[in-house]
């Protein structure tokens, strides 16, 4: 019997975890850091599956938006993106070359659509708070903020099209 393993991370309401999925009788083996889990995934309807991780069950309603997935579990709603390691490593240096802690030039870290722009001109800002996001390869791409700042200019609007290094925001 062939195992195939997989490495992806997995970001939970911006809280990102590093998973190795095995696919093993049927079903997967999820581990995270030392935890292990034996998970098994029955699609009951369109957008609700069954979940059975180790000696427990939980009904899970799941919608894709874009290249997150809006899950509803136990009462509570969360925002969730799967990406494979590699690609994960890939955005994170591409937007880490782009922009560093005390530049003030926010610029796109890939070719894209901007589907929106979060800020305003003279907007005071905190880390991590969404700035751009930009659909690039049939995912949305957000460009977050890398310091608390505040806005001195947006240099695009919804529906433009930008290039690699294209100036996003200028922040003060």
């Amino acid at each position: 019997m062939s195992e195939q393993k997989d490495r992806y991370i997995v970001t939970i309401d911006d809280r990102e975890f590093d998973i190795n999925l095995t696919r093993r009788d049927g079903g997967f083996i999820v581990e995270n850091n030392n935890s292990t889990y034996k998970v098994s995934v029955d699609q009951l309807s369109d957008k609700k599956f069954l979940f059975k991780i180790d000696d427990s069950s939980s009904e899970v309603d799941i919608a894709r938006n874009g290249s997150l997935l809006e899950i509803f579990l136990e009462g509570k709603e969360m925002n969730v993106r799967v990406e494979p390691f590699n690609l994960a490593e890939l955005r994170k240096r591409a937007g880490a070359a782009i922009y560093g802690q005390g530049d003030k030039i926010i610029k796109a870290p890939m070719p894209g659509l901007v589907l929106a722009s979060e800020v305003k001109m003279g907007e005071r800002i905190v880390k991590g708070k969404t700035l751009i996001i930009i659909e690039a390869m049939k995912m949305e791409n957000t460009i977050k903020a890398p310091h608390d700042a505040v806005i001195k200019e947006v240099f695009v609007t919804a529906g433009q099209a930008v290039d690699k290094g294209e100036k996003l925001v200028e922040l003060e």
